[in-house]
């Protein structure tokens, strides 16, 4: 009978132990958070079933219980921007929580501008990651990067991180800049949330369920929800593939074990190609070539690599000299004198495409030695081979699939309290820039469902300007990815960022992050903070025909238009009913602008910095930039 008893007790216990957890939060509730003042302030967790949870912020102590699946949560009162705090929460153990501020909260979203790092070499650099200490009130919190077919209620990892420059480099720039002017300007502490991943669209952003009705989505996500599909086996055989894939892309030791980055390597069976390429490279890709060096004495050699996709190694008569990554477009690195000899040296590089297997070589600023002073072009014929190494993997991206990130980075999240979010993304989804304004838009509006926070204010950078310029007006996949940004502002609590004039043509990752971060700002003042002032530069409000020329209105002109770098008026372009354009005269009239072109005698339509990369010099006396805009429907 006694061992019955004990049996039913052991049984007991373990099933009780099924169900059991110790008291556990989310990451994001941590030692040196941020949460948001002036707002009541949720926590959540998990706990035993039934066991009851207490939250105590010095005399404040709330009392709760666990649900049947042992997830609790309770609610702290507003609390004015100050610290620093100590948070305890018990049940059954003890968790506390040090050194928490209350202040703004900013989650931080999009794709490599938000997510570039002030380390990545952003203008200043270097300065303001030493001085960052100065400012231990402004905490980061990046969400590990991460992808899900279903949505999630934990992420893996993450730490609040103080600003010290041992951590600031990892900082996203942009949002770095934010936070210091939100700081400056309303004296609390401020909490950076970032959510970010580089390369990924809109959808990856967005609910599954809500792309069913949203349009060119919704068969991909009809697809991602399809209960018949094994997610739990397809994504196991692909992070296997991307493990051997990372383990190619970081590694030459092939072919160097081939010798292949030595003088005396016989190339004779490599293919031949012409620098710049025209065509991708795939694969892992080895090239070489030679050059003659004239002179006598060596004093001063510099490597410049040009625009190479990727990952690379560079060698120099059988010597390494250099290794770039993606983040670092164009590089110049120092070589030794003394490895290059008078006459005939050997130059081999390996380059690597881990976005998509795909090696672009040159293009817009294309490699070259600089020898003495004197810059030697390296253009022309190479030899190339992309048989020394395997094949690279081929691999899903999964941070591209329709409500992937979403699920993993954002929906774990929802419910921290926050003051808003702030998004620069847009490039991934230039080519279907025709779905963006309606995918943009239910990208808030989920994110919005999802906190339970109605309309908080949502903050976002409009495409910068970039490629190469054109000759004649064109249209542009980029122009009307901005169009669909600007029809975003319909939302309620909606501001966007312009920045038309401080882009880069030959680099999709502008290294002036600072005016991105103020423009930003500047929105946040009025769409979060309710101030009376000029956020944003003029803007499009309507336009009449007046015989040969026609009058655009703008709004938000502030204390008035002006041109910054010349007295020109530059980015218009005319068309009559023939639907072609012509580059425009224009000057400004008052809040209005005059166009007109001696080449459109009738004209019918007006388009402003339509284009990659335009000519624009209209701006307020703020020192905002006009929005790009078309008075057409063509």
């Amino acid at each position: 009978m006694s061992k019955l008893i004990s049996l039913t007790f052991i049984l007991m216990m373990s099933v009780s132990s099924l169900f059991a957890q110790d008291l556990s939060l989310p990451k994001i509730f941590s030692d040196h958070m941020v949460l948001q003042r002036d707002t009541d302030v949720r926590f959540w967790g998990w706990a035993d079933p039934g066991a009851e949870v207490s939250l105590q912020l010095g005399d404040i102590n709330r009392i709760t219980v666990a649900d049947q699946d042992g997830q609790w949560e309770a609610y702290l009162p507003d609390q004015p921007a100050g610290g620093p705090h100590t948070i305890t929460i018990k049940s059954g153990k003890t968790v506390t929580l040090n050194d928490v501020y209350f202040g703004d909260v900013w989650v931080a979203g999009g794709q490599s501008n938000m997510e570039w790092k002030l380390s990545w070499m952003v203008e200043n650099w270097e300065e303001e990651i030493a001085n960052s200490g100065d400012f231990p009130e402004i905490r980061f919190f990046e969400i590990p990067q991460a992808t899900a077919p279903s949505p999630k209620h934990k992420f893996p990892g993450g730490e609040w991180k103080k600003a010290h420059p041992d951590n600031a480099g990892n900082f996203s720039a942009v949002a770095w800049y934010f936070a210091k002017l939100n700081h400056a300007d309303k004296d609390v502490p401020v909490g950076i949330v970032e959510s970010n991943w580089g390369g990924t669209p809109a959808e990856a952003w967005t609910p599954a369920l809500r792309l069913l009705d949203v349009d060119g989505y919704k068969q991909a996500a009809k697809d991602v929800l399809d209960p018949a599909l094994d997610w739990e086996q397809e994504i196991a055989e692909n992070t296997a593939r991307n493990e051997r894939k990372f383990e190619l892309v970081g590694n030459p030791q092939a072919g160097i074990e081939a010798s292949v980055h030595k003088p005396e390597y016989n190339d004779d069976d490599w293919e031949t190609v012409s620098l710049p390429t025209t065509e991708p490279l795939s694969d892992v890709a080895w090239l070489r070539r030679t050059f003659a060096v004239d002179a006598a004495d060596v004093e001063s050699v510099s490597l410049f690599t040009g625009d190479i996709s990727q990952e690379s190694f560079f060698y120099i008569n059988g010597e390494q000299v250099g290794q770039k990554s993606w983040q670092n477009a164009n590089e110049t690195f120092d070589v030794d004198p003394g490895l290059l000899k008078t006459g005939t040296n050997h130059i081999a590089f390996r380059a690597v495409n881990s976005w998509n297997n795909q090696v672009n070589i040159g293009g817009n600023n294309n490699m070259s030695i600089t020898i003495n002073g004197e810059e030697m072009p390296l253009t022309g014929e190479w030899k190339y081979s992309n048989s020394i190494e395997p094949p690279m993997p081929q691999v899903s991206r999964y941070e591209w699939t329709p409500g992937f990130l979403y699920n993993a980075m954002i929906h774990p999240l929802a419910g921290y309290s926050i003051k808003g979010a702030i998004w620069y993304q847009g490039e991934s989804n230039a080519g279907v820039h025709q779905y963006y304004n309606e995918l943009f838009e239910a990208m808030i509006e989920e994110w919005r469902a999802s906190w339970h926070q109605g309309d908080f204010p949502f903050l976002y950078v409009q495409l910068a300007n970039y490629m190469q310029k054109r000759e004649q007006p064109n249209d542009s996949d980029w122009a009307r990815l901005r169009e669909a940004q600007t029809q975003t502002l319909t939302l309620a609590n909606t501001g966007m960022a312009t920045i038309i004039d401080i882009g880069d043509a030959n680099d999709i990752h502008p290294r002036n992050k600072h005016d991105v971060g103020a423009r930003l700002w500047k929105a946040a003042q009025k769409v979060a903070y309710g101030e009376q002032m000029v956020y944003s530069g003029p803007m499009y409000r309507g336009h009449v025909v007046e015989g040969d020329k026609i009058r655009i209105s703008l709004n938000h002109t502030g204390s008035g238009l002006i041109t910054k770098g010349t007295d020109e008026v530059l980015g218009f372009a005319i068309a009559g009913a023939d639907e072609k354009f012509h580059w425009a005269k224009a000057k400004i009239d008052g809040d209005d602008i005059v166009v007109w072109s001696d080449k459109v005698e009738n004209p019918v339509a007006v388009r402003y910095a339509w284009a990659d990369n335009p000519d624009v010099s209209l701006y307020n006396e703020e020192g905002l930039p006009a929005v790009p805009f078309r008075t057409d429907e063509w």
